[in-house]
């Protein structure tokens, strides 16, 4: 790890736990066991030291959803793409994306830290909602619009059923981070609300489960 990438380190585990406004760059400089002057040689201030931190973080994000193989939205195909998913291929997609906003250390902490700031903190508010709410749902309900479209999704409107599937993972981030010793209970709970969205929403996982109450 160079001293630039120890710096990003530690300041982002500082402020994860004491917020931004409380740190100062002679903590950051202690943790990291450099001069305060010599921090400066590798960033202009604490503000360029937390962009750097959001900038970077979401480009390991991006990184780690590619090398997932998650679907893009805007991906005239990705409801041909959602079809080759078994239900448990589908499972443990969702699975390893919640395990990574929860184990991964950048992306576990950026988030702590927004929660921490985003009331004290305009700014930092804002890229929270925008990035933990807001262009979620609004990507998902492009996904789900054009699953309604192509006749796999059930008619309804494609922002209410974003909601209906994210608010409940957005639930158990809350509920288990820092808490990562239940990943076993976290993944069953997540596996079963992936299970029963399907069932609610998927014409072939509907037909399937009337097919069985009918039996």
């Amino acid at each position: 790890m160079t001293t630039k990438e120890k710096i990003l380190y530690e300041a982002l585990t500082l402020f994860s736990n004491f917020g931004y406004e409380a740190v100062t760059i002679r903590e950051i400089a202690g943790a990291v066991g450099i001069k305060e002057s010599s921090l400066y040689n590798h960033f202009k201030s604490k503000r360029d030291i937390l962009d750097t931190i959001v900038r970077e973080t979401f480009q390991r994000y991006e990184k780690t959803l590619e090398s997932l193989q998650v679907p893009k939205t805007g991906d005239p195909n990705i409801s041909d793409l959602y079809d080759g998913f078994s239900d448990e291929a589908f499972e443990s997609l969702c699975t390893n994306i919640l395990l990574f906003y929860l184990k991964d250390d950048y992306i576990s902490k950026l988030r702590r830290l927004l929660t921490i700031e985003q009331y004290g903190n305009p700014e930092l508010g804002e890229i929270f909602r925008t990035t933990f709410i807001e262009n979620i749902l609004e990507n998902q309900a492009k996904v789900l619009q054009q699953f309604i479209d192509d006749g796999r999704f059930i008619q309804g409107d494609a922002y209410t059923m974003a909601l209906h599937f994210y608010a409940p993972v957005f639930l158990l981030l809350q509920k288990y981070d820092n808490n990562i010793k239940d990943e076993a209970q976290a993944i069953d709970e997540l596996k079963r609300h992936v299970r029963q969205y399907n069932q609610l929403y998927r014409k072939q996982n509907r037909r399937m489960a009337n097919n069985e109450n009918a039996d």
